[in-house]
């Protein structure tokens, strides 16, 4: 394959602007024969609520309005079709579900901009005229309320994208129906023409992948339709610029519109890796890997997906999406960045800071506080509908509500007003609470206050918030048993509709109300540095405050750096007083309570109920 030097003179590689995590799970790969796909959208600025687009009849001439998905300006309006269906999420009622991760690419074809200011390192595309262009977050939407399999999906993206035009940089999108999951690569072609290439293989049974804001796809079988499609002109666009003068076979979606870097393997393909290495069979040799995702060896590529070791659940797949590397190579529990609490965050700096000359990284993982929502979808061939588990915020401590993909209505506490969030439309819908206005009405916020207490002590706090996850969220799977079976029984499908939206409200609504409880008992548990123990033969209420202790490579830590600044000297430990201990004058109500081990994410592979 030779790929020109056109784009390393004439553009530099786009940064990551959206960073976000999938995992695809096919029919054959799953306990149950559903299929799985998964998603956090990892953007701190995004309000974490649910959208809706209810199904509709539409007249000839009628317009839908196209707004940027990440800043909420006007891109055009585009023609409705006769009908189009009902959307809850990032799933339909014909259980059609797409997610993405943005990979950025090439900067000459970055079309991204918002619709009216592309400003500099960015290239105007070329749209419509008439109706504007898509962008990635309405082209999902879109096609959602006009498929009605996956490979439908894909033919609509790539009609709405080729009629209209694409005003967004490089996106990867998992999409997937009861019966396969797809993985397709997209490119804008900039101001070069409109529309965008692009390249999509099906996940095969037995086997799982995943993508986290770096194109995966390479070479490709061009002569079968079962597994793969494409845009005609993938290649011959790319030789067409300047950018590519290899043959067809040799051709590599990735290599070219996405050349892998240093970021690209250590802060995305890394992520990837970890769930690979959780789920593989031992045969792929994931661990063989390490190399290329500390971004060492960029020419040690992994594959675009592996053969699972397991099957795998719904259940599972949600602890996937609390992955922080642990017991990987790039576990970051145990360094002097995590603390005195082992936390797996960096919550200052960026994902590179600097000291003197070198340059260093903080790891960019699965489960990530920057996250404004984080889904399970799941599409189930012998149920009458599927399901999106949702949850706002970081995945590591979010409680997933099951909303089925018909419900017609949405429940205040999670409900986005069909406006992705955006302030201003939230305000119209009269919804309580943005990114910036706090309210204890709205899940997001309430999720921030369990999620930022668990970060202010990690080791105490995360496994009791996860116990917690795990008791409520195994509960609401035998929930969804009852409630499918209820379903089954129901002829009529509107009445059943009804029913599937009767529960997804009420049981969003309680579980709004059980985590609100929740955060109050972590906050009188572990107050003011303290753990709160009950104690009825204490009389100071009943209960006792233990203090936890510094591990011991903590304490070598501040030894070490501060020498003998907090050290007792040795004559003074053996001072005999004839007054009353201070130590125990300072310390009323307090009791040595010992130290608790470090938060682990459950075990991969056994269900977590």
């Amino acid at each position: 394959m030779r790929i020109s030097l056109h784009f390393l003179l004439g553009s530099a590689l786009v940064g990551l602007t959206t960073s976000c995590s999938n995992l695809l799970i096919p029919s054959g790969s799953t306990t149950d024969g559903s299929t799985i796909i998964t998603y956090s959208t990892d953007n701190p600025s995004r309000f974490g609520d649910v959208v809706r687009w209810p199904a509709g009849k539409h007249a000839s001439g009628e317009l839908r309005e196209i707004f940027d998905f990440d800043t909420g300006l006007r891109l055009g309006a585009i023609p409705e079709p006769a009908e189009t269906y009902n959307v809850v999420s990032n799933t339909n009622e014909h259980q059609v579900s797409i997610t993405e991760t943005t990979f950025g690419g090439l900067t000459m074809l970055d079309a991204s901009g918002g619709g009216v200011d592309f400003g500099p390192g960015h290239v105007k595309p070329v749209c419509n005229k008439a109706f504007g262009c898509l962008d990635y977050g309405s082209l999902i939407y879109v096609a959602l309320q006009r498929s009605g399999t996956a490979r439908e999906a894909i033919s609509v993206v790539d009609e709405l994208m080729q009629t209209y035009g694409y005003a967004s940089s490089g996106e990867s999108f998992s999409i997937a129906d009861t019966k396969e999951v797809w993985l397709i690569e997209i490119m804008s072609k900039g101001n070069y023409s409109k529309g965008a290439v692009w390249a999509a293989v099906r996940i095969p049974d037995g086997y799982v992948s995943a993508h986290a804001n770096q194109a995966r796809i390479r070479t490709f079988a061009w002569n079968d339709p079962d597994n793969v499609r494409y845009a005609k002109d993938v290649a011959s666009f790319a030789r067409g610029i300047g950018i590519y003068s290899g043959t067809d076979a040799d051709f590599s979606f990735s290599d070219v519109y996405d050349p892998v870097t240093f970021d690209g393997a250590r802060f995305c393909e890394a992520r990837v890796y970890t769930f690979f290495r959780a789920v593989a069979a031992p045969e792929e040799g994931i661990e063989e890997y390490e190399d290329y995702i500390k971004g060492y060896n960029l020419t040690h590529r992994m594959p675009l997906f592996v053969k699972a070791g397991h099957k795998i659940n719904v259940n599972e797949s949600m602890w996937h999406m609390r992955n922080h590397y642990e017991g990987t190579v790039l576990d970051p529990r145990n360094d002097v960045g995590a603390g005195p609490w082992h936390s797996p965050e960096r919550l200052g700096e960026g994902l590179k800071w600097k000291y003197k000359d070198a340059t260093y990284v903080n790891e960019r993982k699965i489960g990530t506080p920057k996250a404004a929502m984080n889904i399970v979808c799941n599409q189930r061939p012998h149920k009458k509908f599927g399901i999106v588990w949702w949850g706002p915020d970081d995945s590591t401590f979010s409680l997933h509500a099951p909303l089925y993909g018909a419900t017609t209505r949405l429940p205040p506490s999670h409900d986005g007003g069909n406006c992705t969030g955006r302030a201003a439309c939230r305000k119209a819908f009269g919804l309580p609470g943005n990114i910036t206005k706090f309210s204890l009405q709205t899940m997001h916020w309430v999720t921030q206050l369990v999620a930022n207490y668990a970060y202010s002590r990690y080791d105490q706090i995360a496994p009791v918030v996860q116990q917690k996850l795990v008791e409520l969220e195994g509960s609401l799977f035998k929930a969804v048993e009852e409630a499918d079976a209820m379903l089954d029984k129901i002829g009529d499908l509107a009445e059943a509709i009804e029913k599937a939206t009767d529960f997804s409200y009420s049981t969003a609504q309680r579980l709004h109300a059980e985590w609100l409880d929740f955060h109050g008992e972590l906050f009188v548990t572990f107050v003011d540095g303290y753990t709160t123990v009950i104690n009825a033969n204490n009389s100071l209420g009943g209960c006792d405050k233990e203090t936890p202790h510094f591990n011991e490579g903590w304490k070598k830590r501040i030894v070490d750096e501060t020498g003998d600044h907090y050290k007792v000297p040795e004559k003074l430990l053996t001072q005999k007083h004839s007054t009353v201990s201070k130590l125990k004058l300072l310390s009323i109500g307090e009791k040595d309570g010992g130290a608790r081990g470090v938060a682990e994410a459950p075990t991969a592979g056994k269900t977590m109920i």
